[in-house]
């Protein structure tokens, strides 16, 4: 029964995974319940409902960790901000969207058997990068192998409605593979790595200067954590290997990006868009100024509550903020940036890790830093409602709980410590690198 359990949680992992990047909407986007609901929504749905019934036969006793009870406050200012808003019903829609991310990631926890391993962990891993992965495939092959799929121009959008969404998707997903396989959480096998490469190359094609800065601030304080601050000799070759790999992958990307230039219509133009000096230049005329001043007047009319979820549209701009802290500043206000930077720094806190001890904390220490470089994304994009960002809770929940187990195990009276848990597939001795490198 324990095997089954823990097969169908993986399963469901990957399909959470995959279904997070189906954002087609059922309806005109953003128009209405159906312009709120993508097509992987579906499937989230029904995941949702076979973990409530799942909930129920185990007593009616509902799992979940600090992870999502620091989020309760963010939903409360969200709620308190709805019931002031000018259009109630509109906020009201929008706090359903960002209940049911929290939700489905939830449902997904409560999966999970009462008892599991770090080996389960690594599996659950492997498959939402799987599940990411397919999404990326298919975003590669629309963009040059049938063009006329790819809903934008010059880009690489794939399965999703535009560039934005493909671009912190993939991020998402590419600092979870890295972190995977370099600390060996998951096997390094070839297989895991070109899925972690595919993922890689369809962010870099997505053309998102914000995904590509986030990422690229990710990887500098994760050859910074490993070469100055691990103090393990193991560490440093690592980031030593790391920076010159990220040399070969520069070039690769060089390659793949000069190809797309010379043979994808639209992407020459997008390029001198976005990265010419031309281009930087105007920034001030640009969209994403104005949508950022957009937010700072909705702070300036309520700054303690905020005008609500969904009242930015049609009043203040022609699209919503989409800057995570401004976007909350605005909508929710004070309250709802103060409680939003609680939960973040919660979120950082469970996933900062000094020294590692096993397998699963050396996960966790290439995950911060990588972390820290999405959180610097987030300037430029909406994450709350993201359903990868909530697939990461998911993910930082059950390691976190594994490794509270672990270390309650190692501060035992007895002082033993039962290692055989904490063997993965891509590291089958733990205890290397416990006592120094």
């Amino acid at each position: 029964m324990a095997r089954r359990s823990n097969r169908f949680v993986v399963l469901a992992a990957g399909i959470a995974a995959f279904a997070a990047g189906l954002t087609q909407t059922l309806g005109p986007a953003g128009q209405g319940v159906a312009g709120r609901i993508a097509i992987g929504d579906l499937a989230l749905m029904l995941l949702i409902g076979i973990s409530f019934v799942i909930v129920i036969l185990r007593g009616g006793k509902l799992r979940f960790t600090k992870h999502y009870s620091y989020a309760l406050p963010l939903l409360a200012a969200f709620f308190i901000s709805a019931i002031f808003a000018d259009n109630i019903p509109s906020a009201i829609v929008e706090l359903a969207v960002h209940v049911f991310a929290i939700l489905f990631s939830l449902a997904i926890f409560n999966l999970l058997p009462l008892n599991y391993s770090p080996e389960l962990a690594s599996r659950i891993t492997r498959s939402m990068l799987l599940g990411s992965g397919v999404i990326a495939v298919y975003g590669l092959v629309t963009l040059f192998v049938f063009p006329h799929l790819n809903p934008v121009e010059g880009g690489l959008a794939g399965s999703f409605r535009n560039t934005g969404q493909a671009g912190n998707y993939f991020l998402t997903f590419t600092t979870i593979g890295i972190a995977a396989i370099l600390s060996g959480f998951i096997p390094r096998t070839f297989f895991n790595s070109a899925l972690v490469f595919c993922i890689l190359f369809a962010l870099i094609l997505t053309g998102k200067r914000a995904s590509m800065l986030g990422l690229g601030v990710g990887l500098m304080l994760l050859v910074g954590t490993l070469m100055f601050f691990s103090g393990r000799k193991s560490d440093v070759r690592m980031g030593s290997v790391f920076v010159v790999l990220s040399f070969v992958i520069g070039i690769c990307a060089f390659v793949v990006v000069s190809f797309a230039l010379s043979n994808v219509e639209g992407a020459l133009w997008r390029f001198e868009a976005k990265f010419t000096k031309a281009g930087l230049d105007n920034f001030s005329d640009g969209f994403y100024f104005k949508n950022l001043m957009a937010g700072v007047h909705a702070f300036q009319d309520r700054p303690v509550f905020g005008v609500g979820l969904g009242n930015i549209v049609g009043v203040y701009d022609e699209f919503e903020i989409h800057s995570t802290y401004l976007a909350l500043l605005a909508t929710s206000g004070l309250v709802g940036f103060i409680a939003y930077i609680f939960f973040l720094w919660f979120v950082l806190k469970s996933t900062f890790v000094a020294k590692w001890t096993n397998s699963l904390d050396r996960f966790l220490m290439f995950f911060f830093p990588l972390l820290v470089g999405q959180a610097i994304t987030w300037m430029y994009t909406y994450s709350v409602r993201k359903r990868e960002f909530w697939i990461t809770i998911f993910l930082l929940a059950v390691l976190t709980t594994i490794q509270k187990r672990l270390r309650s195990r190692e501060n035992s009276p007895s002082g033993q410590f039962q290692f055989q848990a904490d063997k993965l597939p891509g590291n089958p001795d733990p205890r290397v690198g416990r006592t120094g490198a």
